[in-house]
């Protein structure tokens, strides 16, 4: 069941991710707190009047002592800070997180960390999709983060979406597809003979499916942070309804597109 009323803080509430994250956490009903560096900066994303709801925390989230003291009476944590681009700054900033919440929250305490779809199982492999060739290097930082809140004892979740873009006019899709654990579409038998070229030239083709907007990842984190649901201790993957396909301007494997 969707979780309601919750009182979620949100990491990186300025960026593309975040302010989706904040905007569908306030629709869902919950009051949810912005952690951000620069709260005039948030100011002006909402034209000047945050929404009723909402609350700021400015500081650092590799500040251990600020992160802790905002995270305190939190019922759910949602990280959307950093970016696989920077992996050291992205590791470091998760491992804060996950740290604090531990330490200031009821066992066990919600958590949701966002990584990328390399990071999920290939069905019938043992492979990840950083285990494949030509897959940048900087996605092992994704691993390391799944690692990270395997070994805590939080109740976690790790969003793992490919390429995100803005929704057209904000809608939301009514037929997304969730996995948990796996690649979010069906690939069959043939991948538990085939050598790892081959997944990887697989997963290039599928690239179209499971870039998403940010919307739609955004409203599945916060339709989803009620302990013990479907996603948890779970690798979350998201592709398009069948048949749809879209594309992000300006990205390659490694670097960030030209919105985000």
């Amino acid at each position: 069941m969707p979780s309601q009323g919750l009182n979620v803080i949100v990491f990186g509430a300025t960026g593309e991710v975040g302010r989706r994250l904040l905007a569908r956490g306030l629709a869902h009903g919950h009051h949810v707190t912005a952690f951000v560096r620069s709260g005039q900066k948030l100011l002006q994303q909402w034209q000047g009047v945050l929404p009723e709801g909402v609350r700021v925390a400015e500081g650092d989230a590799l500040d251990p002592a600020a992160v802790a003291a905002a995270i305190e009476g939190h019922a759910a944590v949602v990280n959307a800070a950093g970016h696989a681009s920077e992996p050291e700054r992205l590791q470091r900033i998760c491992r804060t997180i996950v740290t604090a919440a531990e330490e200031v929250l009821p066992a066990p305490c919600r958590v949701w960390l966002f990584g990328g779809a390399a990071v999920l199982d290939i069905p019938g492999t043992p492979y990840t999709g950083v285990d494949l060739p030509g897959m940048p290097d900087i996605y092992r930082v994704h691993k390391r983060n799944w690692d990270l809140l395997r070994r805590s004892t939080t109740d976690w979740s790790l969003m793992c979406p490919g390429p995100m873009v803005p929704a057209h006019d904000d809608r939301l899709h009514d037929a997304l597809r969730i996995s948990t654990d796996t690649l979010p579409y069906p690939l069959g038998p043939w991948t538990r003979f085939a050598p790892r070229l081959a997944l990887a030239l697989s997963m290039r083709a599928h690239l179209g499916e499971i870039t998403v907007p940010y919307e739609d990842v955004a409203d599945v984190v916060m339709r989803h942070l009620a302990p013990s649901g479907p996603y948890a201790r779970k690798r979350v993957g998201v592709a398009l309804p069948v048949g749809m396909r879209l594309g992000k301007a300006g990205w390659r494997p490694g670097q960030r597109g030209a919105d985000g």
